[in-house]
């Protein structure tokens, strides 16, 4: 009973923590805005599933739909966690990712289309993995690598 309820704590923690984020905290670099590329790199056109996340409810389907355009689809995320954005890295490594899109802001979706780019002069090589991320707590609500 103890095991229980020490993660129940826990798992209460994680979800309020990120919830109650701080409205100073700002993204350390602009998102990235739309643009028109080329579709060379060898992962244009590879999909991967996000895991599916009980507790923020996150799923869906991420594409390489371009050598700078990710497409989420059939994308949905609870809200909670008002710190939280679209995260690009290298191999995994959102400690050191940047931002791809705007604030989640706690914003519902269910079932929708998120698109986000990489910034210019980025490619994926260097940005092949990607996180609905908690950047006030550096939690990774679920992420997908292109590696």
């Amino acid at each position: 009973m103890k095991k229980y309820s020490f993660l129940l704590i826990i798992s209460a923690f994680i979800l309020v923590g990120c919830d109650v984020g701080d409205d100073s905290v700002s993204l350390s670099n602009e998102v990235p805005q739309s643009q028109e590329c080329d579709s060379t790199h060898p992962l244009v056109g590879e999909s991967r599933e996000l895991p599916v996340s009980t507790t923020y409810g996150v799923r869906g389907t991420v594409t390489i739909v371009s050598d700078c355009e990710i497409r989420f689809t059939n994308f949905f995320y609870n809200g909670f966690g008002p710190a939280v954005s679209v995260y690009g890295a290298n191999n995994g490594n959102f400690d050191e990712g940047i931002s791809l899109s705007e604030r989640l802001n706690g914003r519902r979706f269910e079932d929708e289309t998120l698109t986000v780019f990489l910034p210019e002069g980025r490619t994926l090589d260097e940005i092949n993995s990607f996180s609905i991320w908690c950047f006030e707590f550096d939690i990774d609500f679920s992420s997908v690598n292109f590696q």
